[in-house]
């Protein structure tokens, strides 16, 4: 309600939805969502010199203490993988990265992190690996305790929007 007053079209609601019982990302997951605090919730360039807001994993961190030479080998390694998932070649993937450099001051660590982004999140949010994955997070995070169903959920925001408008208006 407070979104819409302020003229807004809508809000984004991703990690809430995110955090719901009939989400189906792995359980790990979304118990390490549950005990993140709002302390947890991070903006970082680390990953590819981009500000993404990101729940502070091992990964993470390791990224953001990582000198230039340990981060292009962290890169390197993962682009390997990455390639092998793929089915990417060398030559593709390099070719991409420059385009992906092209009008953009990025280490070339940053241009491979942001190649390998998606195997990034897959390992997180797909496989459950929070250690070795990102878990992008809205800055809610922190303070999410539950686990509803969308349906549940939906109705919930409902009730508490027309709450609010009753209070605002005086009406019912």
């Amino acid at each position: 309600v407070a979104a819409l007053a302020y003229g807004a079209a809508g809000v984004a609601m991703g990690t809430r939805f995110l955090l719901t019982s009939d989400s189906t990302v792995p359980d790990a997951v979304k118990a390490r969502y549950l005990a993140a605090t709002v302390r947890d919730v991070t903006v970082t360039r680390a990953v590819d010199g981009l500000p993404h807001r990101m729940l502070r994993t091992e990964l993470v961190g390791s990224l953001e203490d990582a000198g230039r030479a340990r981060a292009l080998l962290q890169a390197l390694r993962r682009a390997a993988a990455f390639r092998r998932l793929s089915g990417l070649t060398w030559r593709r993937m390099v070719r991409d990265g420059l385009a992906l450099r092209q009008g953009h001051d990025l280490a070339w660590s940053q241009v491979l992190l942001a190649a390998n982004t998606p195997m990034l999140l897959r390992a997180a949010m797909v496989d459950g690996r929070t250690d070795l994955g990102v878990m992008a997070s809205g800055q809610v995070a922190g303070v999410i305790d539950d686990l509803p169903s969308c349906a549940e959920l939906v109705a919930r925001i409902m009730k508490e929007a027309e709450e609010v408008r009753e209070r605002l208006t005086g009406t019912r």
